[in-house]
Parts: structure tokens; C-alpha cells; sequence
């Protein structure tokens, strides 16, 4: 079943050799963070990249029209995912639906011949995950993570910074935030965050946050261990990683059952690095070196935390030389990533 609401004129179509006009992408999935997406596309990125298709469940059809009247008017509402990727145009199909059929989803999308964006978790192991990096390579098309620091100015700046505060020797991050649906779920009511059939919980949704600032920084651990606190089904509330490293640990917590102060620290010998909130929104850092007066860094006033991996995504299609993005290095981190939750399945 599809909705038009309205015609949008000429068609544009991929061309590797030629500039794009406009970065097409189509979305799999309604919920909040793909209407922050839409929202934040509509706003920062009208005339550049264009919204044509949302893959929406029955039970989702009059959300998705909402969606696509207020911040996609030339789309097209979709009820068939097969459908979707045969009519609406897109270079890169966006998967922001639930986190147990991302692998679906996003293979479907490759072997159609897409490139794709999909949220954290990529999959729910590493099977699933190489299996993707795979078709990726086969089919010649790319597979972004959606880890957005990855791509944020001042992420790259932490890297820069970071030998300055010498032989690095603790990590600590902190992910607070009590979960809007966790009232429903002390009712009984599971939503897909904390069901554990639809690889919810708190490591996948918000520690895996923690877990690709350690990982991109400083690659994978030796070893690593996670301790949390369960729900009434089995689900981690809350809950710490333990990350050892030839010289150093990284403690990284999260929460979805409590609030409380978010942050990162990066210990060194000659300083440290102080990242004011989660490091999943990264808005700024403080360098702290032994001797020196502090130095701040911040990001750009008024634009949306997401808007800078979408700004590399339309780079990568419209002027490579602009882009940021490595791929090798966005590939090891997820295959990094899925090992580490692979090590640690038996604790969780």
C-alpha cells in the first residue's frame, strides 16, 4: 500500500561519474529517532538531501503520513519494504526500525543494489555484522554505522589533542538517562527497548555509545567484562563495562533505569581530556594539561547533534575530496564493536 501526497516533478537518478543535485534516501522504521532525523533533514539539509520513501508498519501507516506531511512532502509512504526499494528513489536507505531486524533490513537493502545507513546496534552479533560487511563488498555499495561521534568535528579533534596528555591511563564515560518507557515497563508493558527478543536493553542502546568512543580511540581490549542490573525479564537496566588495556582501563556505565550525571574523562600521565555530557552528543571538551591553563573546545552553535554524519553522508556522494569518512576505519570499528559484544555474551 502507498500514499502520494505529492508529485515531485522529474526524477534524478544515481550517476557515480556526475554531481548530484540532491542526496535521495528513503527510511526504514517511525520511531523517535527517525522523526529527529526527518526533522533535522527538513531543517538543516532542505534542498540537499530529500526525503522519498518511509517503510512504516500497519499499525504506524497514519504516524508515517504525519511524518512525511510535515517534513517530507514529495514522499511516499510505504507499508511493502520490497516495494519501497524498487520505486522510491534513494542513494542510501536510512534503517532506524527496531534493533532485531537491522541485519534484515539493511542486507535487503544491499542486495537491491543501496547503500545504507542503520543505526546501533549494526546487528545483534558478529556473524550478523560480518555478513553485512560482506554484501557491502560485494555488491559495491556502501555500509555506514550510525554512530554519529564518529563523525563529528570534535571527535577528530580528540584525536588530534589526545597524545598531548601522554601514556593514557584511565577511561570513564557515564550514559545516564532514565528511559521514557521505563514506567511502562515497571507496569509490565514491554516496549522494544527492553525486550530482550528484540535485542533491547541498555548496553545496546546507550552503553554501545561508550563502547565506540573507547573502541575508535583506542581500539579493542584485551579484555572485557560487563556487570549489570536486571530487570524482572532479564533485561540490563543499567550497567559497567570493564575494558583492559595493555596500560590502561576504561570504565563505561549506562543507565536507563536511573538519571544522573553523564560525561567522559580520558586519564593521561601529562593531563586529561574532560568531555562535558555523553559522548554520544560530544558538544564539547576540555583539555586539561599538567602545568597549563585548560583549553575548551566547542562545536558549532545551532545545528543538530545528527547533522554532521548526514553533512559526510551527502559528501560522500556529492565531492569525495570534502568527505571526512574512512571507510576502513568506520568498517574495523563496527567489526571491533561486534566482537567485543560477542566476548562478552555470557555475562549478560
Amino acid at each position: 500500500m502507498k500514499y502520494l501526497f505529492c508529485y515531485y516533478g522529474k526524477k534524478l537518478y544515481l550517476c557515480r561519474s556526475k554531481t548530484l543535485q540532491t542526496m535521495k534516501i528513503s527510511i526504514a522504521g517511525t520511531g523517535k529517532i527517525a522523526e529527529e532525523v526527518m526533522r533535522m533533514l527538513h531543517e538543516e539539509f532542505a534542498g540537499k538531501i530529500e526525503v522519498t520513501g518511509i517503510y512504516a508498519r500497519e499499525h504506524s501507516i497514519e504516524h508515517a503520513i504525519d511524518l512525511c506531511q510535515a517534513y517530507a512532502p514529495t514522499g511516499f509512504v510505504f507499508t511493502d519494504y520490497q516495494r519501497m526499494l524498487q520505486e522510491a528513489e534513494a542513494d542510501y536507505v536510512y534503517i532506524a526500525n527496531a534493533n532485531h531486524v537491522h541485519h534484515e533490513f539493511a542486507m535487503q537493502a544491499m542486495l537491491a543494489g543501496k547503500n545504507v545507513i542503520v543505526e546501533k546496534p549494526i546487528a545483534v552479533n558478529r556473524v550478523q555484522t560480518e555478513e553485512l560487511i560482506d554484501t557491502a563488498i560485494q555488491r559495491c555499495v556502501h555500509l555506514l554505522p550510525a554512530f554519529s561521534l564518529l563523525y563529528m568535528p570534535l571527535f577528530r579533534k580528540i584525536q588530534e589533542e589526545l597524545p598531548k596528555i601522554g601514556k593514557v591511563r584511565m577511561v570513564h564515560c557515564n550514559y545516564a538517562q532514565r528511559s521514557s518507557r521505563y514506567d511502562r515497563y515497571l507496569k509490565g508493558e514491554l516496549t522494544p527497548v527492553f525486550d530482550p527478543e528484540m535485542a533491547g536493553g541498555t548496553l545496546a542502546d546507550l552503553n554501545i555509545y561508550n563502547l565506540c568512543f573507547a573502541i575508535a580511540l583506542f581500539g579493542p581490549p584485551r579484555t572485557i567484562r560487563y556487570d549489570c542490573n536486571r530487570g524482572y525479564n532479564g533485561i540490563d537496566l543499567s550497567g559497567t563495562l570493564l575494558c583492559h588495556y595493555p596500560t590502561s582501563l576504561a570504565v563505561l556505565s549506562a543507565s536507563k533505569d536511573s538519571d544522573g550525571l553523564s560525561y567522559g574523562c580520558i586519564q593521561g600521565e601529562d593531563g586529561y581530556i574532560e568531555v562535558h555530557g555523553s559522548v554520544s552528543i560530544l558538544d564539547s571538551f576540555t583539555l586539561h594539561l599538567n602545568g597549563q591553563a585548560p583549553v575548551t573546545f566547542k562545536s558549532e552553535t545551532g545545528r543538530h547533534r545528527l547533522s554532521y554524519e548526514f553533512q559526510e553522508f551527502l559528501s560522500l556522494v556529492e565531492n569525495r575530496q570534502e568527505c571526512h569518512i574512512v571507510i576502513p576505519y568506520v568498517t574495523r570499528v563496527m567489526q571491533e564493536i561486534a566482537i567485543a559484544q560477542e566476548r562478552m555474551i555470557q555475562d549478560i
